[in-house]
C-alpha cells in the first residue's frame, strides 16, 4: 500500500512544477482616469504631440484652458500615468532649452478609452460647464459631429429635468440655484441640437400674433408633469387662480417653472349663460 505522507509531498512537488497560467491585467475603462488624463489622452488621440505643446492647449489662455485649464506639472504627471497604464508610448524625444519634448502617441488601448470618453454623455448638471464643454469641443476640433452626443446628454437628464424645474416657489437658495441652473442647462442643449442640426434662430423665425383677445398676465405657482400632459396652475394678480393643462412637450419647450410671468389666453368657442337664482 502507498503511504499517504509520501503521496501528499509527490502531490504538493508535482503541482509546484506545473506553470500557473499569466494573470492578464485589468482592462482600463474612463472610471479608472482622472478628467486630467481623459483630457490628455483625447489630445494625443487627436494627433501625436509632446507635453509642452499639451500644456498651451490647456493653459488659461488656450482653446481648451477657456473651459478647464491644467497647470504643466499635473500634465506631466498625467502622461506618466497614461503610460504607466499603456494607453501613450513614447515615440520619440528632442531638446529644446533644456525642456523634456518627448512626443507621446496613443496605444490601441488608448484610442479606444479616448473614443468611449467623448461619447459618453456627462451624469451630473454640474459637469456641463467643464466636461462636456470639453468633450464638444474636441469633437468639433476632429471634424466630428456633437449632435448624438447631445441628444444622448438629453436623454440622460430627461428626468432630471422633470424633476429639479417643478421646485416649489420660496425655496431656499440651495433649491433655488439648482432648478435656475438646470434650467439654463435645458435651453443650452436645445439651442446646441438646433445649430448642430442647422434650425434657424430665434431672430429668424419670429412667432406671429395670435388673436385671441382673452389674455391675462399671471404667474406660475405650480408645475406637475404627467406621462403625456403637465397641468401648470397659475395666479392671477387678483388672487384667482388659473390651471391649463397642455402636453408635456409644450411644458418644456417654453421651460416652464414656477415664479415665471406668463400670459394665460383663453379662447372659447361656446358660449355659456348663468341666470342667479
Amino acid at each position: 500500500m502507498c503511504n499517504p505522507q509520501l503521496l501528499t509531498v509527490a502531490t504538493r512537488r508535482y503541482s509546484s512544477d506545473v506553470p500557473r497560467a499569466a494573470t492578464k491585467p485589468p482592462r482600463i475603462t474612463t472610471q479608472d482616469l482622472s478628467l486630467g488624463e481623459l483630457v490628455c489622452l483625447a489630445l494625443v488621440e487627436e494627433s501625436p504631440r509632446h507635453g509642452w505643446a499639451i500644456g498651451t492647449e490647456l493653459a488659461p489662455d488656450g482653446e481648451l484652458g477657456r473651459i478647464w485649464s491644467l497647470s504643466r506639472p499635473l500634465i506631466y504627471r498625467a502622461l506618466e500615468q497614461l503610460t504607466t497604464k499603456e494607453l501613450v508610448r513614447r515615440s520619440g524625444q528632442a531638446s529644446d532649452q533644456g525642456r523634456d519634448r518627448a512626443v507621446v502617441s496613443c496605444t490601441a488601448a488608448g484610442k479606444r478609452v479616448a473614443r468611449a470618453w467623448l461619447e459618453d454623455p456627462v451624469h451630473h448638471v454640474r459637469d456641463v460647464r467643464t466636461e462636456l464643454l470639453l468633450k464638444l469641443s474636441l469633437l468639433r476640433r476632429q471634424g466630428a459631429s456633437v449632435e448624438p452626443l447631445l441628444q444622448a446628454q438629453q436623454r440622460v437628464f430627461r428626468d432630471h429635468f422633470d424633476t429639479l424645474t417643478v421646485a416649489g416657489a420660496g425655496a431656499d437658495p440651495v433649491d433655488l440655484w439648482r432648478r435656475e441652473s438646470t434650467r439654463a442647462v435645458r435651453r443650452f442643449l436645445d439651442a446646441a441640437i438646433d445649430q448642430a442640426s442647422g434650425v434657424n434662430s430665434p431672430e429668424e423665425s419670429q412667432l406671429m400674433r395670435i388673436s385671441a383677445r382673452n389674455q391675462l398676465h399671471a404667474r406660475v405657482t405650480a408645475v406637475s408633469h404627467g406621462e403625456v400632459m403637465s397641468s401648470v396652475t397659475t395666479e392671477l394678480p387678483d388672487g384667482q387662480v388659473v390651471t391649463a393643462v397642455i402636453t408635456k412637450t409644450s411644458a418644456q419647450d417654453l421651460d416652464l417653472a414656477p415664479d415665471d410671468e406668463v400670459i394665460v389666453v383663453i379662447k372659447s368657442t361656446e358660449v355659456m349663460l348663468a341666470k342667479p337664482d
